[in-house]
């Protein structure tokens, strides 16, 4: 539902920002282009769960780990 890359952006709260690069790109890749994401609910849910993903783990962070530990929807 959601296919442009900026629409990423519209999971963050109210004076958000990406804390890297990488968590942007990590929730995009779950959250944009996807046909299980059809609420911004549900995109909301998922850029705030890989928000709570430690700088030092985003790059090694698995969909499981995303899931069980960080609390994001399952969408795959």
């Amino acid at each position: 539902m959601y296919i442009f890359p900026e629409m990423i952006n519209m999971g963050l709260n109210k004076g958000q920002d990406w804390p890297s690069p990488e968590h942007k790109q990590v929730a995009s890749a779950l959250g944009l282009e996807n046909s299980y994401v059809m609420t911004r609910d549900t995109l909301t849910e998922i850029v705030q769960s890989v928000l709570r993903v430690p700088a030092d783990r985003i790059k090694l962070v698995t969909a499981d780990d995303l899931a069980t530990e960080f609390r994001c929807p399952v969408v795959w």
